[in-house]
């Protein structure tokens, strides 16, 4: 039962995501899902767009589709332009540098860099990303392993070093050389005080 309503949670996460940067995404793959998670986004992909997606982590916690590709920080193992697209969603909360993430992502892809963020404003925002992070990466992760949806030997890989303003990460982007030529921002709280962000980013020049 848990596990069932655990996986319509994540099947509706990835639906949510399609809608917001279904548009985006290139004709053809392979497109790169870099931070795959579950995999659900992927499968979505896959299944709705008939395209290739190469799934690739830190860590395998996958629950649908094929096992991602193990990657620690630091360089990418794929050449460049190897890709079509790629996407990170909700990713550059935990890596040490998440401007050398996102110019290896620019590096292996050949088309746009398509970035999902949760991004905050004011002290309220910044209470509710806080909670809102905790209980869908801690919780969530040791809920999801402690019932079986998760197999026991996944490991927990997102430590959060930083919640993002639109500012701070448009710095990053700009830190990695991109710039945005896209955006589009779900809320999550009025006034803009939370929102689930969808740049586009391409390289300068």
């Amino acid at each position: 039962m848990l596990k069932s309503l655990l996986d319509a949670v994540m099947a509706r996460r990835a639906r949510r995501l399609m809608e917001q940067v279904g548009e985006w995404l290139p004709s053809e793959g392979p497109v790169l899902d870099l931070g795959s998670g579950t995999g659900h986004l992927s499968e979505r992909a896959e299944r709705e767009l008939g395209l290739e997606v190469v799934t690739a982590d830190v860590s395998d916690i996958h629950v649908v589709g094929r096992a991602p590709v193990l990657i620690d920080d630091g360089a990418l193992p794929f050449d460049d332009s190897a890709f079509s697209a790629a996407l990170l969603c909700f990713v550059l909360a935990y890596p040490q540098n998440p401007a050398a993430v996102l110019a290896e992502a620019a590096r292996v892809t050949r088309g746009p860099v398509i970035l999902v963020q949760t991004l905050y404003s004011g002290r309220l925002g910044y209470a509710w990303h806080r909670g809102r992070e905790f209980l869908w990466t801690v919780v969530a992760f040791y809920i999801s392993t402690l019932v079986g949806y998760l197999p026991p030997s996944a490991l927990f890989s997102m430590n959060t070093r930083r919640f993002y303003t639109p500012e701070s990460l448009s710095r990053d982007v700009s830190a990695a050389g991109l710039r945005i030529c896209a955006r589009e921002e779900r809320p999550v709280l009025p006034n803009r005080s939370l929102t689930v962000a969808a740049w586009v980013l391409e390289r300068h020049g």
